[in-house]
């Protein structure tokens, strides 16, 4: 028969196990299921742990100079990821667009984990209807 400190010495290491699983599997995040080109490229020229990595060239190959507006934001409009089903934690998904003259923001979450969220900040100025300056970052919210 078992004792005791055994049965609990068991149940600690199980309970470890099961921590140590789900911490590993959630720190590394779910690859975000996603049609959109950009956020494929962003994803797979970045990791989890490039936090204000510069992502303007990879962004440039989808929205280069001289684009058209209207162009520009069907692209930011499609660059969207569908959020992962976690069984212990709720998902954050961020997308917010602001305009402040010629000048537009984006952020649109690239990859969600239960410790945080990659977003991707794109900054573009616009001049005649077209696109003249492109920034693009990829930025880590923990909480």
């Amino acid at each position: 028969m078992f004792s005791k400190g055994r049965l609990l010495a068991g149940g600690v290491v199980l309970f470890a196990l099961v921590c140590l699983v789900s911490t590993f599997d959630f720190s590394r995040g779910r690859v975000p299921q996603t049609s959109s080109p950009l956020i494929s490229d962003v994803l797979a020229a970045t990791t989890a742990r490039e936090c204000g990595r510069d992502a303007t060239e990879v962004v440039a190959r989808h929205l280069p100079p001289g684009i058209e507006q209207a162009a520009a934001e069907k692209i930011l409009a499609a660059a969207v990821i569908e959020p992962p089903q976690p069984w212990f934690w709720t998902p954050v998904n961020e997308t917010a667009t602001s305009w402040n003259g010629d000048t537009l923001e984006a952020l649109r979450t690239i990859k969600i984990t239960a410790f945080g969220t990659n977003l991707l900040r794109i900054h573009m100025t616009f001049g005649e209807g077209k696109l003249r300056r492109l920034a693009a970052e990829v930025v880590c919210r923990f909480g």
